[in-house]
């Protein structure tokens, strides 16, 4: 034990929770949950204590508690938290999550919204959050515009809450040796949150992601990977007419697997360009769609 001397990197404590190093590091900047000391060089050191209070926290989150009234609840306990009645149902959590997220979007609720998103990354674990929270609300949102124009406004409200924050999962802190992959959706391909949840579920795994982003011009995305040299190129589209165009142009992505994703993509698209294939399933499961692409081509080289 190490008692109340702060000599644990953040690696261990995620080790010993099970909480990614990302949620740390946002429990830590948003709610003081965590209180590290800083050696001369100016990394951050960790205490029994900070690893009491992940674990009191996760308590209270499977509790259902929300984030910010669990970490205030741990903050101001002297003691580790026990668990005050069984653990709800996931299913269950989600289906809260995404209730509350849709009413702080109706009532145009910034605030609130924030409050749920956190909420759904610190009681789920980010693939889940993205797949079983902030997706379903987005396809809902999306289905309910192709016939209600007054939902136009609430797409774009929603966009405008999830995009940085997405954005910012993208930039994890994590080891110099990293396997890079580029994500791109196609020319007037402008619908790219998929593909953004898509590349920050890639980077929770461990891949460092260049973003490209919407409407990315074919000669563009070549000339990215011929510079960057990643092992994986993630490309996401939600219309037809837009990934038939860019399998039209042929694009040369050598050197790297391409994972085709979205609704504008089919399976029959696998292969027409490169080493493709074509991700079915949801957005926790790329990851594993890319090593499966990666073997496949050492199994075929091999």
């Amino acid at each position: 034990m190490t008692g109340d001397r702060a000599v644990l990197r953040i690696g261990e404590v995620s080790r010993r929770t099970g909480v990614a190093i990302p949620t740390l590091r946002a429990w830590e900047r948003r709610y003081g949950l965590l209180e590290p000391e800083r050696t001369d060089g100016g990394h951050r050191l960790y205490r029994e204590l900070d690893v009491d209070r992940v674990r009191s926290m996760q308590r209270l989150l499977d509790d259902g508690w929300s984030a910010a009234a669990a970490a205030d609840r741990v903050t101001r306990e002297p003691a580790p938290v026990t668990l005050l009645r069984p653990v709800a149902d996931t299913g269950d959590a989600a289906e809260d999550l995404i209730s509350r997220l849709e009413s702080a979007v109706d009532g145009f609720d910034a605030r609130a919204a924030n409050a749920v998103v956190d909420d759904a990354f610190a009681r789920l674990d980010l693939p889940r959050a993205l797949d079983e929270v902030v997706l379903p609300l987005l396809r809902r949102i999306g289905e309910n515009w192709q016939t209600d124009g007054r939902f136009i406004a609430r797409e774009h409200f929603t966009s405008n809450i999830l995009r940085p924050r997405l954005q910012r999962l993208l930039n994890v802190p994590t080891v110099q040796e990293r396997r890079t992959c580029v994500a791109a959706a196609p020319e007037g391909e402008e619908h790219d949150l998929g593909l953004l949840a898509a590349a920050a579920v890639c980077a929770h795994a461990g891949w460092r992601v260049h973003y490209l982003g919407a409407r990315t011009p074919t000669h563009a995305l070549e000339r990215s990977v011929g510079q960057l040299h990643p092992e994986a190129v993630l490309v996401g589209a939600i219309h037809r007419h837009h990934a038939r165009a860019f399998l039209g142009d042929g694009p040369r992505l050598d050197g790297a697997v391409v994972v085709l994703g979205g609704d504008g993509f089919v399976a029959d698209d696998a292969g027409r360009i490169g080493d493709s294939v074509v991700h079915a399933g949801g957005i926790a499961d790329v990851p594993d769609t890319i090593e499966r692409a990666l073997a496949s081509r050492r199994g075929r080289v091999g």
